[in-house]
């Protein structure tokens, strides 16, 4: 029973976990032993690198609540986490038709395990696919919804998109809530939770977007990267008064990771925690998941005063406190139906690769077998 001062809201989200992927179809469970097979994402890295704006660790400041006259922003109700987690160019990517780039990277990614069955593959390599899947396919369907303002209803009201099984993977038809909730928590989260920092959700109150594709030699690196950033966040962790904690409601989507939920996540936010706010992390008796922002992370309609109609010329977004990707976005040569074209083709495998993917063509035509699903030895929460 949870104690009294773990007072959890009342937003229960019933529809976050589908039931129509109860156990790990057997393509997917196993793992690889000492393979050196590995998958590349220079496409989807170059496409994410050129859309996302990388705002940099949150300073905890809070964003004065009124806007500029003539300025492109909306009022924002949550002026402590306005200014936090990066940004990506909805308005500029549906204006330059890139939203078809996505859509293609994710029908490319859906074929991989045609090309070299995941369970050919060691568990870290396995992890980067099923992110960098997520991560695309989730894209492609906000791109196709916007303009909107909020992903709340969008996410977790009736006919949520979480839900939509539009992703097709050796013949099972997967829905983002598959990927999260069946596969990843299911065979990556045990005794790593950080694997909860993947799911960005297009919303300010979600785990970052990164402005890179995952990396199987880096996956957890990444995670972590994006577990701290979000932890020291104000849409991650508050303290309010002497020792009350605050967290992100998108915690509630992370209980089966932990086995007392209570106890385990608050180690988990204390091991992250930085600065002087760990003591009083460490000190507080329990928490309450209240934090939530569910604007969209859009560039335009985000809550930031660039000014009016020079909002999108190169020198106000060269403007924005030490960015250092995607600027270029809001400049059409660099984004163009060619590039959306060329990700199509794009190679996805080194030559080297594909010699010792026929090889294993050819021995799994003399053994068949199965192995025992372990997880990697990698020191991180």
């Amino acid at each position: 029973m949870l104690k009294p001062l773990l007072l959890i809201t009342a937003i229960f989200f019933t529809a976050q976990t589908s039931a129509r992927l109860d156990t790990l179809p057997e393509e997917f469970a196993d793992f690889g032993l000492d393979s050196d097979l590995t998958i590349s994402y220079g496409d989807l890295d170059q496409l994410l690198k050129i859309t996302v704006i990388d705002l940099g660790r949150s300073d905890r400041d809070f964003r004065k609540g009124q806007s500029g006259i003539g300025t492109r922003t909306r009022a924002h109700k949550n002026n402590d986490t306005a200014l936090e987690a990066n940004r990506f160019y909805y308005e500029e990517v549906v204006k330059a038709n890139l939203k078809t780039g996505f859509k293609k990277i994710r029908l490319s990614l859906e074929q991989v395990p045609e090309q070299i069955p995941l369970n050919e593959l060691v568990l870290s390599e396995q992890l980067a696919y099923w992110l960098n899947l997520y991560t695309t396919a989730l894209l492609e369907k906000l791109i196709e919804h916007y303009p909107i303002f909020s992903t709340e209803d969008l996410l977790f009201g009736d006919n949520s998109l979480l839900d939509e099984e539009f992703i097709t993977v050796m013949g099972h038809s997967l829905s983002l809530n598959d990927i999260q909730h069946n596969i990843v928590f299911k065979k990556f989260g045990k005794n790593k939770p950080i694997v909860m920092y993947g799911f960005h959700q297009g919303n300010i109150g979600s785990p970052n977007l990164r402005p890179e594709a995952y990396v199987g030699s880096k996956v957890y690196y990444q995670l972590a990267d994006n577990g701290e950033e979000f932890v020291n966040s104000n849409r991650g962790m508050q303290i309010k008064g002497k020792d009350r904690l605050y967290l992100s409601v998108y915690y509630q989507q992370t209980e089966a990771l932990f086995d007392d939920f209570e106890q385990d996540l608050k180690s988990h936010i204390e091991h992250y925690t930085n600065g002087s706010l760990k003591d009083a992390v460490e000190s507080s008796k329990g928490f309450k998941l209240t934090i939530d922002d569910w604007h969209i992370v859009d560039l335009y309609r985000t809550h930031r005063a660039y000014g009016a109609s020079s909002a999108i010329n190169r020198a106000a977004l060269e403007g924005i406190g030490g960015m250092t990707y995607g600027y270029r976005a809001a400049d059409g040569s660099y984004i163009t139906d060619p590039l959306t074209k060329r990700l199509a083709q794009f190679g996805r495998y080194p030559p080297q690769v594909w010699k010792k993917i026929r090889k294993l063509y050819k021995q799994r035509e003399r053994i068949k077998g199965t192995v025992e699903i372990k997880d990697l030895d990698v020191n991180q929460e």
